[in-house]
């Protein structure tokens, strides 16, 4: 029995003696690096500066096109005469779509606003606000009676208000609209003494997409489709019967702001 209890110390005993070993070890490498006369070795600049770069992406920002510089009224499809008779003459003008789309603040705009150049709001997104007015309701009529040369005939001015039978009227038609909120586009503005700005297209701020997917469509976008119209009342006569007249209206005076109020 007492050979058994020695043999069981005798293990323990050495099991000790090893892990004695392995702390002297360890202990050993420690201690020399302690030396007192060894001298530190440091690093010409011991300032470590932290540095990256990153490219910024593009900002969103709005563009416009379509806005009219020019308006030329001629006979509209529905007339079945090219000449006026006395009866009441439909004048009409299709003019180019108003669109408005956010894109790249560097690479942006251009013909295509559908691939639009991929940009972000950063956060801080602002809105679109196309309006019209026009300046009056009344044509003046001048016959061109030589080549060259124009002559005043006040019996064929005309007015073509609200009230008339066919008022001057710039004709809106909502097209493809995307956004993250909703546009406002039209109505159709009709010429009056008011001179109001009316909307073409609007889109406010906090309904702006902040930040557009990277791909085609994402972007912010929306057309109204334009046709203008008047007509020469019937009744009418002419002085200089028989020679082509010029008919000058009023303009059309387009505004666009940019709308930055977030709730």
């Amino acid at each position: 029995m007492n050979r058994k209890t020695r043999k069981g110390l005798g293990a323990i005993l050495a099991s000790v003696g090893v892990t004695t070993l392995m702390s002297v070890m360890s202990g050993t490498g420690i201690v020399r690096a302690d030396v007192a006369d060894q001298d530190p070795i440091v690093p010409d600049d011991p300032n470590a500066e932290a540095t990256a770069e990153v490219t910024m992406k593009e900002r969103c920002i709005w563009y416009v096109s379509g806005v009219a510089g020019t308006i030329t009224l001629t006979t509209d499809s529905s007339e079945e005469d090219a000449v006026y008779d006395g009866d009441q003459f439909s004048l009409s003008a299709a003019l180019e779509d108003y669109t408005a789309w956010t894109s790249g603040n560097d690479t942006g705009g251009g013909a295509d606003f559908d691939e639009h150049a991929f940009c972000t709001f950063f956060g801080e997104q602002t809105g679109i606000e196309v309006e019209g007015t026009w300046s009056g309701d009344n044509f003046t009529a001048e016959a061109i009676t030589s080549p060259g040369e124009f002559t005043a005939d006040t019996f064929m001015d005309f007015t073509a208000d609200a009230f008339s039978e066919d008022p001057l009227t710039f004709g809106i038609t909502e097209g493809v609209c995307r956004a993250a909120g909703t546009w406002n586009v039209g109505p159709s503005i009709t010429a009056d003494l008011s001179l109001m700005a009316y909307p073409i297209l609007d889109l406010a701020a906090d309904d702006a997409t902040v930040r557009p997917d990277d791909v085609a469509l994402a972007n912010d976008k929306c057309n109204a489709a334009v046709l203008v119209t008047a007509s020469i009342p019937a009744g009418l006569t002419p002085f200089y019967a028989g020679k082509p007249y010029k008919f000058t209206g009023p303009t059309f005076l387009t505004e666009i702001s940019i709308d930055n109020f977030r709730l």
